[in-house]
């Protein structure tokens, strides 16, 4: 508080009682300018002498402002440095200065800073990555002649991406104190005066109000509080009159209609009837009139008044001063001062944001749950301890595995369009392109991923593959797909941040169709066809023999938790919800989108159920439970794609048509022979790809510009009047992915076989794993297809091994039924 009486004290001071120019003090800094630190520089420059501070009339509003021509001029000023300094610069500082070329151009910069402006962004961000330290000064000279022509959003955009581009510099300035920290200290005292400019400078302006039309026909009547209040008096008069004209017929007694025949008798007591419903009706539907008036007028009345002390005018304060000195300068501090009150809303919506991500992190990892239970279900109870045991290691390594080097991989920008190259081990993180909480987010994805292809092996995989295969599926094989779909730099991405989108649309995966589903299910897929089907899965004729898992119970409550945990893979993924699309009014925002996603996530798994209910009652004559749950899943799985961006009523659609995918590729899968204990590969991976091609027919105009902005005019759904662009990329995103996936995890799944690392002997898969590789069983149970004929005591008594060295019975037993086998 004193700091900030000192300010204003010091503005209020008359132009002719200022400090000498060299003991002027920068906002900010606590030593004069002759007096700034320099430590080791690499070579030593004379300081720039302009001071930025432009003194004018005390009447001008301007008075005492700093001059941001002059900011920039001396920010271009000291980048004039060797033309090989950049490339001279340690390893780690290099990531420090690439890392500050991606805060200076992230994201849509040509849309926030105006079109020259962001060109010549990206041309410096290109230079430092190039370590062109001539390029680059020559780019940043060129700041100052354009100021002039932007308007305050470009500044204040321009600002903020000084301040993050700065402190890649502080952070570099730490190893060397020499033009490092000197191009930090004044990029962001520039970044700190053009953000907080903008803030305060749009004050004379009057805010566009918001107006409420009332519209029925060509009548449209602009909503007001005094006739919202009008209105309302209307209709309690009109209900009290209604009440009045009911009571009157209802005290008409029936014993006084007399007619000349028991017809017109029954008609006249109709009529009497009809208008009691209609006057209390009428009534009713009054007062409710009335109280929705009363409170739409009292909310408009509300904003209003809330709207007043939201402005800030300089013009404004300046006659409440009166005749104080330099009162402009004072009133535009105190807007200033305004501003950082803006700030700190600002950063109240980075904390709701980063707190609803959060909240999406732990449902969608909530999901592994759901995951092992459904897995824990649908297998045999004699692997019940191994399938579970594998569900928490897809977590614990994929955890390590995405630290290391699967998050780098994937979001490491800046980058090239294949992979990412920064922030291993999460190494100067976080970071304007992503916090701790989106790491949290997308590692959770990334076990997903893994916790697919498990399914498809389960029962006959030997637990050291497990490991292999789970580590590098989550450390290199799908964060490079999710690299080229979702992050700014891949080729293929809907948001790339160059714009350069491919076939002018980029790929819509908004949550995973392809990224996740798709690359668990082809990898699963390669993994069971070499791995080969479970003993007694085929006869010896070649027909279907149903391995049944033991637990319908635990089948259900996983999908169930999986249906939980969906709310969050699928709304969760436009990351923020604090954010207005500005199309419809104050209500309708990124909030809204959210809502909708859950809805068409909904409608879309509930359609895929009952479709496969009745489709199996008419194909196998019965109603299986365990069926409508994975055709559940398959509708969850293929509208995870479009989510964001397709009409309810066309997610019924999606439901319907992955069921028929769903059953169909199972009907395949035996005729094949191949075996799959929860059907991942057909449901992730079928009604994962039918989900791209959905969202390539579906996807509406409206939601693909508010979800994917920047862009107005990009493609949309062929089956809504978009053309074919989305779905030829869509198709393309589904080819790329199952030749990845199939060029790495096919020889890695191979090389395992070949080693003898993949699948387990026949004794232990006939005696089960819980036995021969956990030291015993989850529970006590009973298999219906379990040939091994043991006594009842042994499945009802044992429970953990005893010593190896005092066999019982039962280990006889079991011995000799393996010597058999």
């Amino acid at each position: 508080m004193a700091s900030s009486l000192s300010h204003l004290l010091l503005l209020l001071k008359p132009p002719s009682n200022l400090p000498s120019a060299q003991n002027v003090f920068f906002f900010g800094t606590a030593q004069p300018i002759a007096s700034r630190p320099h430590s080791r520089p690499f070579f030593r420059r004379k300081l720039p002498t302009k001071i930025p501070f432009a003194i004018t009339e005390s009447g001008s509003p301007k008075s005492l402002d700093p001059d941001p021509k002059s900011l920039l001029q001396e920010l271009a000023e000291t980048f004039v440095l060797p033309a090989d300094y950049f490339s001279k610069l340690p390893r780690d500082l290099r990531l420090d200065l690439n890392d500050a070329a991606f805060d200076l151009s992230n994201g849509p910069v040509k849309d926030e800073c105006g079109e020259e402006l962001g060109e010549i962004l990206l041309n410096i961000s290109r230079a430092w990555e190039l370590a062109e330290a001539s390029t680059s000064a020559a780019l940043v000279s060129r700041l100052p002649v354009m100021v002039d022509s932007l308007t305050d959003g470009n500044k204040s955009a321009l600002g903020k991406r000084l301040i993050s581009a700065g402190r890649r510099f502080q952070s570099m300035g730490k190893y060397d104190q020499g033009e490092p920290e000197m191009i930090a200290k004044v990029m962001i005292r520039t970044g700190k005066f053009l953000s907080a400019r903008a803030v305060s400078t749009v004050t004379s302006a009057e805010p566009k109000q918001e107006t409420r039309t009332l519209k029925f026909g060509e009548l449209q009547v602009e909503l007001t509080p005094d006739k919202a209040y009008i209105g309302a008096v209307i209709g309690l008069l009109f209900g009290t009159l209604s009440w009045g004209l009911s009571q009157g017929i209802e005290s008409i007694p029936e014993s006084s209609l007399q007619y000349a025949n028991d017809n017109a008798l029954l008609l006249a007591k109709s009529l009497r009837g009809a208008l009691l419903a209609l006057c209390y009706s009428s009534t009713l539907l009054s007062g409710f009139t009335s109280v929705g008036l009363l409170l739409l007028g009292v909310q408009l009345g509300s904003k209003e008044n809330m709207a007043a002390p939201l402005n800030c005018s300089a013009s404004e304060l300046i006659p409440l001063l009166g005749s104080t000195p330099n009162a402009s300068a004072a009133a535009t501090y105190l807007c200033q001062r305004f501003g950082a009150v803006a700030s700190k809303l600002t950063d109240i919506t980075y904390a709701v944001d980063n707190t609803y991500l959060l909240f999406s992190a732990y449902l969608v990892f909530a999901m592994q749950l759901g995951f092992a239970m459904l897995c824990a279900g649908s297998v045999r109870a004699k692997n019940t301890m191994n399938i579970m045991l594998t569900n928490v290691l897809d977590a614990a390594a994929g955890g390590l595995s995405y630290y290391l080097f699967g998050y780098a991989f994937a979001f490491g920008s800046p980058s090239n369009g294949f992979i990412g190259r920064h922030f291993f081990g999460l190494k100067s993180f976080p970071s304007q392109s992503g916090d701790y909480s989106f790491f949290l987010y997308q590692w959770a994805f990334a076990i997903a991923a893994a916790g697919i292809t498990s399914g498809s092996i389960a029962e006959r995989t030997q637990f050291v593959a497990y490991l292999i295969y789970s580590s590098f599926l989550t450390g290199f094989v799908y964060p490079i797909v999710s690299h080229w779909f979702w992050s700014g730099d891949g080729w293929a991405g809907a948001a790339k941040a160059d714009g350069n989108l491919l076939f002018g649309s980029g790929v819509i995966d908004f949550a995973g169709s392809g990224v996740v589903h798709m690359v668990g299910g082809v990898a699963g897929l390669w993994a069971a066809l070499i791995e080969g089907p479970r003993i007694g899965r085929f006869d010896r004729s070649g027909r279907s023999v149903a391995l049944r898992g033991h637990s319908a119970s635990l089948v259900v409550l996983g999908t169930f938790l999986l249906w939980f945990g969906w709310y969050g893979f699928n709304p969760g993924s436009f990351l923020t919800i604090s954010k207005s699309y500005g199309t419809r009014g104050s209500y309708y925002g990124q909030w809204s989108a959210v809502g909708r996603t859950a809805v068409t996530t909904t409608l879309a798994g509930s359609t895929a159920a009952l479709t496969t209910l009745f489709g199996k009652r008419l194909l196998a004559g019965h109603w299986n439970v365990i069926d409508v749950c994975n055709g559940l899943l398959g509708g969850f799985a293929a509208i995870t794609s479009g989510c964001s961006v397709v009409e309810p009523w066309a997610a019924i659609v999606c439901g319907f048509v992955a069921a028929w995918v769903l059953m169909g590729l199972n009907k395949l899968a035996a005729e094949l022979k191949y075996d799959d204990p929860l059907e991942a590969a057909q449901l992730h991976g079928g009604c994962g790809a039918w989900g791209l091609l959905f969202t390539g027919l579906f996807a509406a105009k409206d939601f693909v510009n508010e979800v994917y902005q920047g862009k107005p005019d990009r493609p949309y759904g062929l089956f809504m009047g978009g053309g074919g662009k989305l779905l030829a990329a869509q198709i393309i995103q589904i080819l790329v992915i199952i030749g990845w996936v199939s060029a790495t995890m096919g020889p890695l799944f191979f090389g395992l076989h070949k080693l003898n690392l993949l699948r387990i002997s026949t004794q232990d898969e006939m005696a089960g794993m819980d036995l021969t590789r956990h030291g015993g069983f989850a529970y006590v149970y009973h298999d219906e297809d379990d040939g091994s004929n043991l006594p009842a005591s042994f499945k009802m008594n044992r429970i953990e091994p005893t010593n190896t060295n005092t066999p019982t019975p039962n280990h006889q037993h079991s011995t000799m039924l393996q010597s058999t086998v």
